[in-house]
Order: C-alpha cells, then sequence, then structure tokens
C-alpha cells in the first residue's frame, strides 16, 4: 500500500485482519480512512481465502468517530450515504463475518460501525460512546437501528438521550458484546476466538447471516436514510455550531433549540 495508507490489511488461516492506522488521532474517520476502508472492504470480499474479518484499531482506542478537525467538504447526509454507506453495506451485506475488535473507545460512527459488525469483542477497559446529545446530534451509521434491535426501544432511548457510554461490562450484559477479554491478551485473546469461527462451514456462516439478518425484518436502510436526512438538518442548526464551539473551549453547551 501507499505511504500515505491509513490502514493495513493481513491475511492468514482465512482470517482478514484490518487495522485503522491513524492512532494520533484516535483512528478518527477521515476523508482518506473512509475510502480506504471502502476499497479494502470490496477488496476483501473478493477473497476466496478470507471467511472473517477482525477490524480493530491501532494505537490507545479502536475508533474516535468522525474527524472533527477536518474540513467538513460535502455536507453531513451526502457524506453518510456517499463515504460511510459503501463501508456499512460490506459488513451487513458482505459474504465474511465480520468482527469489532474495541479496545480503548469506540465512540460516534465508531460505535456504530462495532455494532453493525456480526460479532463485538471488547477489552476489558474498553467502552461504546454514544454521545451525540451532548452536541445536538443523534447517533448514525444505523445505531438507532442496531440499539432498537438489540435492547429495546426503551434502553435504547435513553442510551441515545442521556448521550451515554457503555461500558464492556454492560455491553456484555446487554447482548451487544459477545466476548470480553482480558486487556493484557486482547489481541491474541480476540484472534484465537476468530480462528475458532473461521474452522466452521462458510457456506453454512454465511448462510446464517444472510438468514438472520432477514428475519430481523428490516428498515436497516430506511433507518441509515432517515438518519442521515435528520443528520442534516441538526447540522444546520445553531445548537450544533455553538456546542462544537463549546467543546473546542471546553465548555458546557447550552442549547437553545433552534
Amino acid at each position: 500500500m501507499s505511504q500515505d495508507a491509513v490502514i493495513s490489511l493481513n491475511i492468514d488461516n482465512g482470517l482478514a485482519q484490518v487495522l485503522l492506522k491513524r492512532p494520533s488521532q484516535y483512528n478518527s474517520f477521515s476523508k482518506e480512512l473512509r475510502h480506504q476502508l471502502a476499497r479494502m472492504l470490496s477488496q476483501i470480499e473478493e477473497d476466496q481465502s478470507v471467511r472473517a474479518v477482525i477490524i480493530r484499531g491501532d494505537g490507545p482506542g479502536f475508533c474516535a468517530g468522525a474527524d472533527l478537525t477536518e474540513p467538513p467538504g460535502s455536507p453531513l447526509p451526502d457524506q453518510l450515504q456517499n463515504e460511510y454507506k459503501p463501508i456499512f453495506e460490506q459488513v451487513v451485506n458482505g459474504k465474511k463475518l465480520y468482527i469489532a475488535a474495541v479496545h480503548g473507545s469506540a465512540a460516534g460512527i465508531g460505535a456504530a460501525l462495532a455494532l453493525a459488525c456480526d460479532f463485538l469483542v471488547m477489552s476489558e477497559k474498553s467502552r461504546l460512546s454514544l454521545i451525540f446529545s451532548n452536541i445536538g446530534l443523534i447517533p448514525d451509521g444505523g445505531a438507532h437501528w442496531s440499539l432498537c434491535e438489540k435492547l429495546g426501544y426503551n434502553k435504547a432511548l435513553e442510551i441515545i438521550v442521556k448521550g451515554e457510554h457503555i461500558s464492556s461490562a454492560d455491553c456484555e450484559k446487554y447482548g451487544l458484546a459477545n466476548k470480553v477479554f482480558f486487556e493484557e491478551r486482547f489481541t491474541e485473546e480476540t484472534q484465537d476466538w476468530a480462528l475458532e469461527l473461521v474452522k466452521r462451514s462458510p457456506l453454512a456462516m454465511i448462510e446464517a447471516k444472510k438468514l438472520l439478518r432477514l428475519a430481523q425484518k428490516s428498515s436497516y436502510w430506511d433507518i441509515f436514510d432517515a438518519e442521515a436526512e435528520a443528520q442534516g438538518r441538526l447540522a444546520k442548526t445553531q445548537d450544533f455550531h455553538n456546542a462544537v464551539e463549546a467543546f473546542f473551549n471546553k465548555k458546557k453547551p447550552v442549547f437553545l433549540g433552534k
């Protein structure tokens, strides 16, 4: 890959390991990271030797969400539809099993990506951070669908409205996380767990994935699209712009409802 690659790929024994490599930015999604990840997952989908894919982050955490220091370039709804959605389509509709390996924090659309994967494994001290309401926004990347499907309406709404962090212990208790591993051996334990999945029938695994996704009946993409539209409206509000300014000035935002 090129010198400016912000992801890396290793494939061995039927297991692809994708590493997000912007550690100094907590692996936040830049435009280049979005494009490289979409291309890489597309290539992995074409690789017949791969049965499962681990997505993990380099450095102190999994992914801090969108890179707020980067100029937006295009409106949020367009970003979600044209740059993020191709990534999520590979994960949700793909013929591989996708495993999010979360250490540190998975925040914003990074948390949405972790929830969209077929499996979620976490280190003891890790957490999901869905704190959009603190800056006057809502989760995106299909997170409303994922949370409601897995937690039910009441708990999902509580987490979204309160802008909560969800510890790995709570993720396991709520059924969001499949496994929580010790911090010291997180990478090794995750790989060993994934290799057990790889040993299973690949055709059966993919049929099971397809049927379970179908059984959820759903409107995943309806919600994804509705989130993108709502996010676009919210991103134009004074509350959002004030909250972002307050965030960078380390102050508490004051929401005016406009």
